[in-house]
């Protein structure tokens, strides 16, 4: 298949001054790379001079997965431009809940505002694929009208390329010696992603407050909040900003602590698991496929959580447990190459979607 993939997280990282927007942007160059290993033509038009195949028109799929205006202008330009041969589809990471009160003020009038901007930016697919069944429900809440069918395909995890490496863990260890004093014999707990409202930092501190003997290391850009200010007081909370490998703080640090109201899917979740780092996670909707003291301890209150994370450190069987099973289900279950295979096939069936519009006009 002849691809156009529209990326732009740039104009996001530019106005916010980070590095990366994160899990978004790691899997959106996971397909389109994976796209081009399996023998498929992808033009992304921001970065790459425009191929011979699209200026001919042979483009079978126009492909977007980022959540701003311009990426809604491309849509509309391209399926314009390609509407003969080109079916529509987008990668839904972004849904309402996800977006309120992390861009805009946490207001009515801007959750509104963000609820309308969720339902015109999929307006114009002919299919649309989301991470899980949970925000596939959000999104079918949100439709005025059934006119896209939306499928849930997991994000995934590249299983090869977070294979355990000694250095991996020293290297980490060394860096919050070198940074930030911290011994290296010291327990690590850890969290990953961009610190938005969402994923509440006030918790984490919390959290810390209440176990003063660990180090609670933040890793991810840094977007400046009154949370992370008041929680970056505490002696035991570090926010490293980007780190260029992650996996050295999942095979560097001693516990995974998500304490987010709100996720799609969660991906640090996927690569912790892997890398066999034992998950302290919300007791939120979207998890509910990991099992609490199962493949992962969940809570909703620091100080449950905080017991969680003693529980894991101070008992090696259930530590090993808990790793175990949840490695076994992320393996089994959230492939990246399986993932890939069923994206390939949803473009297929895309295809045969507008078809079917075309036929009914």
């Amino acid at each position: 298949m002849n691809i156009i993939y529209l990326v732009n997280f740039h104009i996001y990282k530019n106005f916010a001054n980070i590095e990366s927007v994160g899990g978004i942007e790691v899997v959106t160059e996971n397909v389109i790379n994976g796209l081009k290993e399996n023998g498929h033509k992808v033009w992304v038009p921001q970065r790459e001079i425009k191929p011979k195949w699209a200026k001919d028109g042979q483009v079978d799929i126009v492909c977007a997965s980022s959540f701003d205006p311009l990426t809604f202008l491309q849509l509309l330009k391209y399926k314009k431009k390609y509407i003969k041969t080109a079916a529509i589809v987008q990668h839904a990471h972004t849904t309402y809940e996800d977006l309120k009160g992390n861009i805009l003020p946490d207001r009515s009038i801007f959750n509104h505002l963000s609820r309308i901007w969720i339902r015109i930016l999929y307006s114009q697919a002919h299919l649309l694929i989301t991470p899980t069944e949970y925000s596939k429900k959000l999104l079918e809440n949100i439709q005025s009208s059934k006119t896209y069918p939306i499928y849930a395909v997991t994000n995934g995890v590249n299983v090869e390329k977070f294979k355990k490496l000694e250095k991996y863990r020293k290297n980490f260890r060394n860096y919050l010696t070198k940074h930030y004093h911290i011994p290296s014999d010291s327990k690590i707990i850890l969290n990953v992603g961009l610190p938005w409202k969402r994923k509440r930092v006030d918790l984490f501190g919390d959290v810390a407050k209440n176990l003063p003997e660990y180090y609670f290391v933040w890793v991810g850009p840094i977007n400046d909040n009154a949370d992370i200010t008041k929680t970056s007081e505490l002696d035991n909370v570090i926010f490293t900003g980007f780190y260029d490998d992650i996996r050295e703080p999942y095979y560097g640090s001693d516990v995974l602590l998500i304490t987010s109201d709100e996720e799609n899917q969660g991906i640090p979740i996927l690569e912790s698991a892997i890398c066999e780092l034992p998950l302290v996670i919300r007791d939120i909707k979207v998890f509910d496929w990991l099992e609490h003291n199962k493949s992962a301890y969940k809570a909703n209150s620091s100080k449950k959580l905080a017991q969680g994370i003693q529980k894991v450190l101070s008992n090696k069987e259930y530590r090993e447990k808990i790793i175990k099973n949840a490695k076994k289900k992320v393996t089994k279950y959230h492939s990246f190459e399986k993932t890939l295979q069923k994206i390939i096939g949803l473009f297929k069936m895309a295809l045969k979607i507008k078809e079917v519009w075309e036929r009914k006009r």
